[in-house]
């Protein structure tokens, strides 16, 4: 099972849109997926056209009951085969609050995964601040996919969001013998008409190596139209250049694993 945090505190470079359509073309290609939305605004249960009921139980129930034997009922089917969400809405905007007078509040999201079942990937989609909940995704995840929009800001950000994810591993890992660092990073909302877009790839670059996708997401309208439809942009529109660019990102990402698994063996 691979474990992958989504995650960026900076809000608005994609996280959700690419969480959701990595974990459609993953289960299209035959995978067993899990989306676990960590995000309050529930913008992946939404994405993949889950409408949820007014007592349907949600991530919030198991992170605050994750000791919980029927946390599996939680688990929601998406309309795309293989693929299922544990979906969130704004009450888990409250379980800041509740897991505060709870013992072990930083690993209640790894209590509760080995009892959803089998997966072969899990895609965690992170808020986009650094809380308790992105602390839950750190030490349950393997690693990070890191979507980044180039823009002035972006390094900043990026200084910012290595230096919490030093600090939960200088945390975490002498409990539970846990790290977690970047493996993957996806540039977002592409436009190399930019200046500023063609002077910052080349910085990027530099910093991140071979962990950047080939592949860059570029700025397509039909990615967010397909978020209000609850689709994955391959079930809206195959043609446009979000779902190419989409697909060959999601078969990088795997091609790497399996490529890890080989290496293994050998």
């Amino acid at each position: 099972m691979q474990i992958i945090a989504v995650a960026n505190q900076k809000g608005g470079v994609g996280k959700s849109t690419t969480t959701i359509n990595i974990a459609a073309y993953l289960a299209k290609f035959g995978n067993r997926v899990l989306v676990i939305d960590l995000d309050p605004q529930g913008h992946s249960t939404k994405g993949l056209g889950v409408q949820l009921k007014p007592e349907q139980r949600t991530v919030a129930d198991a992170l605050c009951d994750s000791d919980s034997d029927n946390l599996h009922e939680i688990l929601q089917e998406t309309y795309i085969e293989n693929l299922y969400v544990m979906p969130a809405n704004l009450t888990l905007a409250l379980v800041e609050m509740k897991l505060s007078s709870m013992g072990a509040k930083e690993f209640k999201l790894r209590t509760v995964l080995p009892k959803l079942g089998h997966f072969d990937w899990v895609l965690i989609d992170c808020p986009p601040t650094f809380t308790t909940l992105t602390i839950n995704a750190f030490t349950t995840a393997e690693h990070i996919l890191l979507p980044v929009q180039l823009g002035y800001f972006c390094m900043d950000g990026i200084d910012g969001f290595v230096q919490a994810i030093n600090f939960v591993n200088k945390q975490i890992n002498p409990v539970v013998n846990h790290k977690i660092d970047i493996k993957h990073v996806l540039i977002t909302f592409y436009n190399p008409q930019t200046k500023l877009t063609r002077n910052m790839l080349p910085n990027m670059t530099e910093i991140f190596g071979d962990k950047i996708f080939a592949a860059e997401i570029p700025v397509n309208i039909k990615l967010g139209e397909a978020q209000v439809e609850g689709k994955a942009i391959m079930d809206y529109d195959q043609e446009c250049s979000g779902c190419k660019a989409y697909k060959e990102v999601a078969m990088e990402l795997q091609n790497r694993y399996a490529a890890k698994t080989v290496c293994r063996r050998d």
